[in-house]
């Protein structure tokens, strides 16, 4: 039986769009709200037809700078078309088809809300080219994220109406829009009045590449949490900074949430008492063989650095929800109660709430990058790991540079994150003859924290894979006794061991490291402690 999630404009979730987006799941729409989009719609033509002295934003009148200029009735079906053909101005990399049927089903819920006055045989093939794996090809680039994400959503109108410059995938082939629709069974449309601003209005681009950051944010924060737990592990750390009677007293949720996970993931460790502190490796150096008092910051402050992630996701998926449940149009139509058809301009489309939440998010991953790689930096350090080798090599006296250029991988994504986390919220360039004077940027805020998302796994993939060298290095050494890792630890080494098994000397580290890239990337990392990490 197909999985169909019905569209009503109030309940989409975050999960849901990923799932119809990525997974496949089937769309529509309520009937009821089939008959008020269409109650709707003819609300707008009768006005129209009834009152064109009534000027409307978009419909009878032009958009942005030529909002004052009158268009005629005679010239409403080819202004949708030269709309749509002068908003195609994308630039860059094309996007993954998941994130713009994300768009797509977004843009549809906004529609369900039956403000829009979009018709309803344009909302049924957007449908239907979602449930029929045709895809239009969009560029990433272009969007200020103010009059709603203007040009990526022109490029799916242009699909929409099938011109000939337009491309479209059809089951994943890459194809003219008219190739795609063609193979399945679709045709194109002929939009009316108001449905070419209507397809582009709201931030619609934004929100569902935002949507799929939470997802990827969400793995990646917990994951950090069993990363880090493996290399507070390998340096034989000291877990008082995780107590209860630390973290309770200052309860940040995140705070609270991290500690939580990093207590679960090393209960019944032996590697983090004092008997394993003070056990002398071979040719450790004698300065660092004591009874820890704390460790640095790296280690000791993960719950109040790690924690703020937690919380940054947190508020921007509240603030997603409600905008995936917005209507984002202008202007938008309603029917009052005498039966009176009114049209109100406004700014749902404007991205400046998504804009300063993902600012914030970005921000706050690009730290927890930071803070791993100071971990992976202690980790190689003769100096700082507390026993372990130089940069974790097996054998210097035969040339064994071991793990440490794996750091400057690390080291220069967390590079780049910092550049990537400058604001984009406050970078407003005026556009539209100054009618569109202060925009989000939320379009290029939301494209940097994809990519801190990316530098930030390499980053964690880095630490993951000199924690378990670390590990594995370190292992035989300590006494039996003192062996032992954590619950959640050892449930995660021994599965390392396979993934990424011992080794006595130098690797072709690229190998070893996108191993572990794609652990991180995957959740299979987190998946092995699902049960144990939040209890």
């Amino acid at each position: 039986m197909e999985e169909i999630i019905y569209l009503n404009g109030n309940n989409l979730t975050i999960a849901n769009v990923i799932k119809i987006a990525e997974k496949g799941y089937k769309v529509d729409f309520p009937e009821h709200i089939k008959q008020n989009i269409i109650k709707i719609r003819e609300g707008l033509e009768k006005q129209l037809s009834e009152h064109p002295e009534i000027k409307i934003y978009g419909t009878n009148v032009g958009c942005g700078d030529l909002k004052d200029e009158t268009i005629t009735p005679e010239s409403f079906e080819s202004y949708q078309v030269k709309y749509i053909k002068a908003h195609n101005c994308g630039t860059g990399n094309p996007l993954p088809i998941e994130i713009v049927r994300g768009i797509m089903v977004i843009r549809l819920n906004s529609f369900a809300k039956g403000l829009s006055a979009i018709r309803m045989s344009t909302c049924q093939l957007m449908i239907d080219m979602l449930n029929n794996d045709v895809t239009p090809w969009v560029l990433e680039e272009g969007s200020v994220g103010a009059s709603g994400d203007l040009i990526p959503l022109a490029m799916i109108g242009a699909s929409l109406i099938g011109l000939p410059e337009s491309k479209a995938y059809y089951k994943g082939e890459l194809l003219s829009s008219q190739e795609a629709l063609k193979r399945a069974n679709l045709k194109p449309i002929k939009l009316g009045a108001k449905e070419a601003m209507g397809l582009t209005n709201g931030s619609n681009f934004i929100s569902s590449i935002a949507a799929f950051a939470i997802r990827d944010a969400e793995i990646l924060l917990n994951t950090a949490s069993v990363t880090s737990a493996l290399s507070l592990e390998a340096i034989r750390g000291e877990k008082d900074a995780f107590s209860n009677l630390i973290n309770d007293n200052r309860p940040h949720k995140g705070q609270l949430y991290i500690a939580n996970q990093i207590r679960n993931l090393i209960k019944g460790s032996m590697r983090t008492t004092k008997e394993a502190q003070i056990f002398e490796y071979p040719g450790q150096i004698k300065d660092s063989i004591k009874v820890r008092v704390q460790d640095r910051y790296s280690f000791r402050a993960i719950p109040q650095v790690h924690g703020p992630v937690y919380e940054a996701i947190e508020k921007l998926k509240e603030t997603l929800t409600i905008e995936i449940n917005s209507a984002t149009d202008n202007p938008l139509f309603f029917v009052d109660e005498k039966g009176f058809f009114h049209a109100k301009s406004g700014a749902n489309f404007h991205g400046q709430p998504l804009a300063n939440v993902i600012d914030y998010l970005k921000l706050s991953i690009t730290t927890l990058g930071l803070v791993t790689d100071k971990r992976t930096f202690s980790l190689l350090d003769k100096y700082l790991n507390f026993g372990l080798p130089a940069d974790l090599a097996h054998d210097h006296s035969k040339g064994d540079t071991g793990l440490m250029l794996t750091q400057y991988a690390g080291a220069a994504r967390a590079a780049e994150s910092r550049v990537l986390s400058t604001p984009a919220s406050v970078m407003s360039v005026s556009t539209s003859a100054n009618q569109e004077d202060f925009v989000s940027m939320g379009s290029i805020g939301v494209i940097h924290l994809r990519k801190v998302i990316y530098n930030t796994q390499i980053i964690l993939g880095v630490e993951l894979l000199c924690a378990l060298r670390a590990l594995q290095m370190s292992y035989d050494i300590l006494p039996e006794e003192l062996r032992q890792l954590g619950q959640g630890t050892d449930i995660v080494y021994n599965a390392l061991n396979k993934e990424l098994p011992p080794v006595d000397e130098d690797q072709y580290m690229r190998l070893d490291m996108e191993k572990a890239i794609e652990l991180i990337k995957s959740g299979k990392v987190l998946d092995l402690v699902k049960d144990i990490i939040n209890e």
